[in-house]
């Protein structure tokens, strides 16, 4: 499988079927998330936690694939993701807001495994949607 498919097959996976269980067929045992908060775990055990904190906020979360872009072991994906904050997983209680969140990720594939990635999204306006900040 190319790194493009393989990026893409992990979002249809773990955030359009919302099979979790299954990050460990998409990431390297050392996979690296540069984005991720401080406190995280490393691993694909971070990983995890992170997108069960996010679908905890947004158990309704819906992420698009605007546009993905390969070329060799890179790959950039420009995504939308919609939901609303019904739950406590960001840490803050439930607004019962609905949010359009766009940001882009960028994946580094090797041994048909995603093993780093950088993701940067605009928490500003989801904030601000939230009714969080003015």
């Amino acid at each position: 499988m190319d790194a493009k498919q393989l990026v893409r097959d992990s979002i249809e996976t773990v955030w359009g079927q919302r099979s979790i269980d299954e990050i460990d067929r998409f990431l390297a045992p050392d996979f690296v998330d540069h984005s991720a908060p401080p406190d995280a775990a490393a691993g694909p055990a971070g990983f995890a936690d992170g997108v069960r904190r996010i679908l905890a906020a947004f158990p309704d979360a819906h992420n698009t694939i605007d546009e993905i872009v390969a070329e060799g072991d890179c790959v950039v994906v420009r995504w939308t993701m919609t939901g609303t904050h019904t739950g406590d997983g960001l840490g803050f209680p439930a607004t019962g807001r609905a949010i359009r969140l766009a940001g882009v990720t960028m994946s580094r594939v090797a041994h048909g495994r995603i093993a780093e990635h950088w993701s940067y999204r605009d928490d500003l306006t989801m904030l601000r949607q939230l009714g969080l900040m003015p």
